[in-house]
């Protein structure tokens, strides 16, 4: 497998249960630039109630490596390997990763993860507040904009919801779907949230 010299990109690595938190670690021991997106829930015990940080991924970790660090990656305890299509590891853009960055760390609302196949709908633009300059796909229409940013690399989706005066549609070059769609979505957007 070739990666370049000195390119340093992001991947998602595959982690045995409960090692997230230890590779994290062994990872900044070894000054490997990782990301672990943690969040804080409300776990309940037989007699206590205690707010806890865990991984958003279950057995996932993002690294950010160049052909230097990419097996020293795959070597430490815990480790799987990386996520692969085609049994070649996939890269992750750096701004899906900043989303997820900027989403874990400004959301005051609950975060959703899903694998659902959600039917592509109109990309926008998050205009202000935490969020903005996160684009996402609207998936649902109902007194909210449910905006849906793709970790295509992991197979999965956030989900977060915001108000639509918050967002604005992407002009067509920049949308994935076709022109003659984003006519009844612009529509749709207008009147029903």
């Amino acid at each position: 497998m070739y990666i370049g010299k000195h390119k340093y990109q992001w991947y998602a690595v595959y982690t045995r249960v409960n090692q997230e938190k230890k590779i994290a670690s062994l990872l900044n021991e070894q000054k490997i630039e990782f990301y672990l997106p943690l969040i804080k829930k409300l776990r309940q015990w037989s007699d206590r109630k205690k707010w806890i940080k865990e991984p958003l991924f279950k057995c996932y970790i993002f690294v950010r490596v160049s052909y230097r660090e990419f097996y020293r990656v795959i070597d430490m305890p815990g480790v799987v390997g990386y996520v692969s299509f085609g049994c070649k590891p996939q890269s992750i853009p750096d701004n899906q990763i900043e989303n997820i960055k900027t989403i874990v760390n400004e959301s005051e609302k609950e975060i959703i993860i899903t694998r659902d196949k959600i039917s592509k709908g109109i990309t926008v633009e998050v205009n202000f507040g935490p969020l903005k300059g996160v684009h996402g796909e609207i998936v649902k229409i109902c007194g909210q904009s449910r905006i849906l940013i793709r970790i295509t690399a992991m197979g999965c989706c956030i989900h977060t919801n915001i108000s639509k005066d918050q967002v604005k549609i992407l002009p067509p070059d920049r949308n994935r779907t076709k022109i003659k769609h984003q006519s009844v979505y612009k529509n749709r957007l207008s009147t029903s949230v």
